[in-house]
């Protein structure tokens, strides 16, 4: 396949070399040489890493961090801390539940999604109500 030679001041070049790219991976031979105007181009070595098995992605930290950060670790094993709101009797409860840190979780799905089950929300209620001196739930 004889193209003429790609430059930046002919229409849409992308395109052109995206079409030529296309018809030789399904194995029409292009003549490179003349698609890239004569430039020599050799093999590209691929990068190493992607293969090398390493991650460097931080992993997620647990509920330790709260006293770290100053706050009242909550003592419970949905909610990381208690931060006691400065103008009020108020408290905000903290923490995070996901399926990495509370693999029952996944257990829950409807309609294939995964849901919080009721009863860990009304824990949740609980220990919040236990917080601020409230024994039940109506």
């Amino acid at each position: 396949m004889s193209v003429p030679v790609l430059r930046r001041d002919r229409p849409e070049p992308e395109t052109v070399m995206a079409a030529v790219a296309r018809a030789y991976v399904r194995g029409v031979p292009v003549d490179w040489h003349a698609v890239l105007g004569g430039v020599r181009v050799g093999p590209v070595d691929l990068p190493t890493y992607p293969f090398q098995r390493t991650r460097f992605w931080l992993e997620p930290s647990s509920g330790a961090g709260a006293a770290s950060a100053g706050l009242s670790p909550a003592e419970h094993p949905l909610l990381a801390a208690a931060v006691p709101l400065a103008d009020s009797s108020a408290v905000v409860l903290t923490g995070r539940v996901s399926r990495h840190a509370q693999p029952w979780v996944a257990d829950h799905v409807v309609l294939d999604e995964v849901l919080l089950p009721g009863a860990a929300c009304v824990e949740l209620a609980l220990r919040a109500g236990d917080e601020v001196g409230c024994d039940r739930v109506e």
